[in-house]
């Protein structure tokens, strides 16, 4: 769905460049392309390692999957929201009719327009440069799921500095997995394994997606996450319009809500690169990038 990002009338304030893990993918003539045959994160890894002027030319890049419906009025908006509020790691909301993990990144409401947050997911991250560089080891450890519950807890300062962006609003067009296989998983293989396997090795714990303050309309400080819990239960409309089933809908609408409430944030500082230090170090790339 890349194509439509740079469609349309007006400027994009944003490059894109099409990074492709099968062959065949087309792009814009004013866009840039390379092709990365195999797994996403170690596409990313081998992309950061050849062509490391990106995190040095860019004040933010955004790591957005190819299933993500959006426009280029509505990137242009996320990026000038997440330089105005000083953001390091951000995303925007997805719409109540998305495919989503966690209830939390669902866009809640008209009441905010953005929710501070101690977890940013991989579908669709937005990284400043100084926050990107200082996760870039993370990339190449080999995981291909788990790291995004690592990458906000790299700096003694995380306060008011992640968010989800609800004045942004994209669509997840395909169901959580559904591209697993391409990513070295197993047709039976559960993504929790290997997010245990990430949490374990860092001795990190994740107890759920917390937003614990929030900007309204007004450009308010929200702070209360007893509102910010309430204003969760908006959530509960778009039950007739998610692709999910109800039951689980249900189920992940009620956890955020019960997060809000009563679980840690949970941002204390993790030394990623000590652990890496006493282990291994992050994989070296072997394969050529090809320009497409």
């Amino acid at each position: 769905m890349h194509a439509g990002w740079t469609e349309g009338a007006g400027d994009a304030d944003f490059d894109l460049l099409v990074a492709a893990y099968e062959a065949g993918v087309s792009h814009g003539q004013n866009d840039f392309g390379v092709f990365l045959p195999g797994r996403k994160i170690a596409g990313y890894h081998a992309l950061f390692q050849c062509y490391p002027e990106i995190v040095t030319r860019y004040d933010l890049i955004a790591l957005i999957d190819d299933d993500i419906e959006t426009t280029k009025l509505d990137l242009n908006r996320l990026f000038a929201i997440g330089r105005r509020y000083k953001l390091d790691l951000f995303q925007p909301a997805l719409s109540w009719d998305s495919y989503f993990s966690y209830a939390a990144t669902l866009v809640s409401g008209k009441r905010y327009v953005l929710r501070y947050t101690n977890t940013v997911e991989m579908m669709c991250p937005v990284f400043s440069a100084r926050s990107l560089q200082t996760a870039l080891n993370l990339f190449g450890l080999g995981y291909e799921t788990g790291i995004d519950l690592l990458w906000t807890r790299l700096t003694d300062m995380p306060w008011l500095r992640y968010a989800i962006v609800d004045d942004v609003v994209v669509r997840h067009t395909r169901p959580v997995g559904t591209t697993k296989s391409l990513q070295g998983f197993a047709a039976n293989e559960n993504y929790d394994v290997q997010i245990d396997a990430v949490l374990k090795r860092f001795g990190a714990a994740f107890r759920g997606f917390v937003t614990y303050a929030a900007v309204d309309r007004r450009g308010q400080l929200i702070r209360s996450r007893f509102l910010i819990g309430l204003n969760s239960l908006s959530l509960w409309r778009a039950l007739s319009k998610t692709p999910l089933r109800w039951p689980q809908f249900m189920r992940r609408a009620t956890d955020y809500t019960r997060h809000c409430w009563l679980r840690p944030v949970n941002l204390q500082r993790i030394d990623v690169d000590g652990v890496i230090k006493s282990g291994h170090q992050p994989q070296r790339v072997d394969r050529r990038i090809r320009q497409r």
